[in-house]
């Protein structure tokens, strides 16, 4: 390959081979042009050379491409005219099954604490009860599935293709582990241990896994739910064809770095649509930063035009990340996220979705640590069905065997939920009691 000088580049110039930022960094594909736009990139990023084995020429944007370092509104224009007749209105109840009861509805205090009251103890025990061989199983499945898509990224890295026969195959067995160990999954996506140290296999697989928790909620058939869990996998594809430094940073990122960093649903969205993934999974990867008041991107749509998928991965992905740690801020608790989506004070949410999150994790979500009003300390353990307020819990005593049970709300209450530091101190000092027996 030869470097050529960015500042020697016009606009409207184009390559006859690909040009590329670094051996491993597609810019842009061969025949497509430069834009003002972004040479003006180029340059805020500090990048003197490109580098490519064409030659220079001069000519009108090739019309079926848009290039991975296009400007955000090059990128945008072009996808609105692609996708625009094809967006349509969907009504999240076409989703839904025909049972009577629905998944959101609410049970009053009163019912609740009945039911509670009613429920036989050994039925209440087997519910809450975490078994560790169980648990143990469920995370080191979970562990193949972040292997699984580490390979599905790479794979595209270095070959620019996929095997979708295999990932409908795996996307199909996540979506039965999910419902088989829905408990055990969102617990173990609650621990920050068992967070993957590659970012986006870790965001794209909790996120993929709180979207199947909600379509589960929602009673999504099969073929609905395997989309949306392939949609969602592969949500993020297109950062891999972004330079790393806009989602491998230790800091927040700069006005220019966001405006890169915006285009890469529309680079995702035209990486699936050249693999002929389903026109759904197409639009849920290009709409999933998109939000109900129009204030999302890259083309600023409100609810009525958004799909349902891109909707249910825009409250998965909110949840996944206000939780997880990034290297400018600590993470918040699933609590805090949970929180912060359900007062949804933008109105950027779909409120049929976010009930399903809150119906599918309680409010009190599985795998944080509560403070009892019993003055013991407990951890979330499972959804009580029909109440996020009343959680079944399992008390937390190093001394004694481990006590599971549904708090009523009158009887027992959840005062507060753990912060970082006192989670931190309590497991430390188990585990030294642990150790001096």
């Amino acid at each position: 390959m030869n470097a050529v000088k960015t500042n020697s580049i016009t606009a409207e110039q184009k390559f006859s081979a690909d040009v590329m930022l670094d051996k491993d960094f597609l810019l842009l594909p061969s025949g497509c042009v430069f834009t003002e736009d972004q040479l003006k990139d180029l340059s805020d990023w500090g990048f003197e050379e490109v580098y490519t084995s064409g030659k220079a020429i001069m000519g009108a944007p090739a019309p079926q491409a848009s290039a991975p370092g296009a400007s955000a509104k090059t990128m945008t224009n072009k996808a609105a005219t692609d996708i625009d007749a094809k967006t349509e209105t969907v009504d999240v109840n076409d989703f839904m099954g025909n049972d009577e009861e629905k998944p959101v509805k609410q049970m009053d205090a009163g019912a609740a604490a009945q039911a509670s009251e009613t429920q036989n103890a050994d039925e209440s025990a087997e519910q809450a009860g975490i078994s560790s061989e169980e648990y143990e199983k469920a995370k080191v499945t979970y562990k193949e599935f972040a292997g699984y898509i580490s390979s599905v990224y790479t794979f595209y890295a270095t070959n620019k293709a996929f095997n979708t026969a295999e990932i409908n195959q795996k996307m199909a067995e996540l979506c039965e582990f999910v419902r088989s160990n829905r408990r055990h999954v969102l617990r173990i996506i609650s621990t920050p241990e068992m967070n993957e140290p590659n970012f986006i296999v870790n965001h794209s697989l909790r996120s993929t896994i709180v979207a199947i928790a909600i379509a589960q909620r929602l009673r999504f058939p099969a073929d609905k739910l395997l989309e949306l869990a392939t949609a969602c996998m592969l949500h993020e594809i297109g950062m891999i064809l972004l330079p790393p430094q806009l989602y491998m940073n230790d800091k927040a990122l700069s006005q220019p770095e966001k405006v890169m960093m915006n285009t890469h649903p529309i680079v995702s969205f035209n990486i699936l649509k050249q693999a002929n993934f389903s026109l759904n999974i197409q639009l849920a990867v290009l709409e999933h930063h998109e939000r109900m008041n129009g204030s999302g991107y890259p083309r600023h749509v409100t609810g009525d035009k958004i799909s349902i998928y891109a909707k249910i991965i825009a409250i998965a992905c909110s949840f996944e990340a206000i939780s997880a740690p990034r290297g400018y801020r600590d993470e918040r608790s699933t609590f805090e996220a949970l929180i912060e989506l359900v007062r949804n004070s933008n109105r950027q949410y779909d409120d049929t979705i976010t009930k399903a999150l809150l119906y599918s994790i309680s409010l009190y979500p599985i795998g944080v640590y509560v403070y009892l009003s019993n003055g013991k300390i407990a951890q979330v353990v499972d959804v009580a069905e029909g109440n996020p307020k009343t959680p079944f819990v399992q008390v937390i005593d190093a001394g004694s065997a481990e006590t599971s049970f549904q708090v009523d709300g009158i009887k027992t209450r959840i005062m507060r939920v753990l912060n970082k530091n006192e989670v931190d101190d309590m497991l430390k000092a188990i585990k030294k009691m642990a150790e001096k027996k």
